[in-house]
């Protein structure tokens, strides 16, 4: 976390009575100015060294922590050299750390605070005389063996799922779960190239031995289970069928192989799972309040995504109106739920989605949670929300009531060769439901720069699912008249865009105070409007006293009168 010069001044507010210290966490650190240049920079190496193992955060240099009293504490900073200091921490760590150093002038005090912001780190860190802590709380701790091999695996760095056990052999394995894998794979794809293969041909193949033994991942999928109770003791699946957000009817724990819970986690989930016929004409569409392509997903991501070195099961809570899955382990470095649509996959268990990909158990990397999203939008419902805190991952799968006539819209769009990809699924949905979108707000929903986002919304308007009104920051995106009447609005559509209509010279006289002056090609963007509509109301404004026309018929502009 990155501390803003606002933030610092708050706290720094308060230290009158309180020392720093206080306010000390495992992202900020107070510290007081060195005049010892070598004794300076070892220090901020260290500490930048701790915090990048960490989450990153921020550094204040020159302020006592342990002192009460502003004038007191603050010392501020002598004799700098900021790009001297950033040389220094860069040359003393490895991998190199590069920091970002703001100044911060505090007035009353007449002196000046450095603010050093410390990135988080992809992989460990250490000082290059081979210090490495990280941060725990507001302290920073010595990084253990133990602790190094946890941050590699929670990084990616390090694949459990691949180690080799060359002490076992094939006898660990399950045969019964290896046919029912091949049965798997047949059911998905008739025609892999697994299935021509002999037994011991297919399971090196997949991925599943190597030199002869099985891989951890080889094991998870189809070992036998005392074998995995044994070698993999944090492995196990809880699902649970809710009654009520506090009790449960049905509960089953599994610490079978991969296939088998996967098997026998659908075929109850299925048992459970209504079915909803939307008829559009000829056409029938059935929806499932749990689409199956969409949960599947979304616990095979929590198998493969889990950390298996640290306690925790997997949980499936299914509720009613609900689906929760969660799993031990947060995101690896880099994805957040406000990224994780146009991220590669990361999985932390690679070997283990590699063997999951060849058997086609698993969407091809980067495909699965676009799918799921798609799916789930175009069923009616809303998208999947995920959740983390850091140290465990959950997805919530809502079944909520069907929108049938968005339903029938996309599966009308699907017949007509006309199929919406999710960007446009993703707006479509967020319009059904709060009328119009900004650019910021579309840009928050698709997980993308403001410029692709403008990209996506100006074509949506161009295939008519859209209509935009307004410019620069007044511009919103509504879904167009014609598809408010696909939708079944058409009446919701011709009130708004009335309200509209009453209020478009009160717009361009808004817009004229603010900027000056406006032009007919203005009024066509502010207002949506087409030219000679444009025209009229200017000369409405201009009959009734309220704008100044000057220039010609091409290059016209209005202003208030003088």
């Amino acid at each position: 976390m990155r501390y803003s010069k606002k933030e610092i001044l708050e706290l720094l507010k308060k230290i009158e009575n309180i020392p720093a210290s206080e306010f000390e966490s495992e992202t900020l650190e107070f510290k007081e100015w060195m005049a010892n240049p070598k004794k300076l920079y070892k220090m901020l190496a260290e500490y930048a060294v701790c915090f990048a193992n960490q989450k990153g955060g921020t550094i204040v240099l020159g302020v006592k922590d342990k002192v009460k009293g502003k004038e007191k504490a603050i010392t501020g900073c002598g004799g700098y050299n900021i790009a001297e200091i950033k040389s220094r921490i860069y040359e003393a760590t490895d991998p190199k750390i590069l920091v970002d150093i703001e100044e911060l002038y505090i007035e009353d005090l007449n002196t000046t605070l450095l603010l050093i912001h410390v990135p988080q780190g992809i992989t460990l860190h250490t000082t290059t005389d081979g210090m490495a802590k990280i941060r725990i709380g507001k302290a920073c701790k010595p990084l253990t063996g133990s602790m190094r091999v946890q941050k590699l695996i929670e990084s990616g760095a390090l694949d459990v799922s691949a180690e080799v056990r060359k002490d076992l052999s094939t006898d660990a394995l399950d045969k019964i779960e290896i046919e029912r894998l091949r049965n798997m794979i047949r059911a998905n794809n008739p025609d892999s190239y697994l299935l021509k293969l002999k037994e011991k041909e297919f399971l090196r193949q997949s991925g599943i031995l190597k030199n002869g033994h099985p891989t951890f991942a080889g094991i998870l999928i189809v070992g036998k289970k005392d074998v995995i109770q044994e070698l993999i003791p944090y492995h196990e699946v809880i699902y649970l069928h809710m009654k009520n957000d506090i009790d449960y009817d049905m509960r089953k724990d599994y610490r079978e192989p991969i296939v088998y819970i996967l098997e026998d986690i659908e075929r109850i989930i299925e048992s459970f799972n209504k079915i909803i016929t939307v008829k559009s004409g000829l056409f029938h569409y059935e929806i499932k309040e749990f689409p199956t392509e969409v949960y599947r997903e979304a616990i095979m991501n929590a198998l493969l995504h889990r950390d298996y070195t640290r306690g925790g099961s997997v949980f499936i809570k299914h509720y009613k109106d609900r689906m929760e899955i969660s799993n031990p382990g947060g995101f690896i470095a880099g994805i957040t739920p406000q990224n994780i649509l146009r991220q590669d996959s990361k999985p932390r268990n690679r070997h283990l989605a590699e063997i999951l990909r060849k058997t086609g158990l698993i969407e091809k990397v980067g495909v699965g949670v676009k799918r799921m999203f798609y799916v789930q939008l175009s069923s009616g419902k809303e998208p999947p929300l995920y959740e983390t805190d850091g140290h465990s991952v959950r997805v919530i799968l809502k079944n909520g009531s069907v929108d049938e006539n968005f339903v029938k819209f996309i599966r009308e769009r699907e017949r007509e060769g006309k199929e919406i990809d999710l960007d446009g699924i993703l707006i479509l949905s967020v319009l059904r439901r709060k009328r119009e979108i900004t650019l910021n707000e579309a840009s928050e929903v698709l997980q993308l720069d403001m410029g692709r986002t403008r990209e996506i919304l100006n074509q949506m308007c161009r295939k008519g699912l859209l209509e935009k009104s307004g410019v620069k920051k007044a511009l919103v995106y509504r879904l167009s008249g014609e598809v408010y009447k696909k939708l079944g609005e058409s009446i919701i559509y011709i009130r708004e865009k009335g309200i509209d209509e009453m209020r478009y010279k009160e717009l361009v006289i808004e817009y004229v105070k603010k900027y000056g002056v406006i032009s007919n090609k203005i009024v066509r963007e502010l207002l949506g409007v087409d030219i000679y509509k444009a025209s009229r109301i200017l000369h409405e404004l201009v009959k009734e006293g309220k704008l100044k026309k000057s220039g010609g018929k091409k290059n016209a502009e209005y202003r208030l009168p003088e």
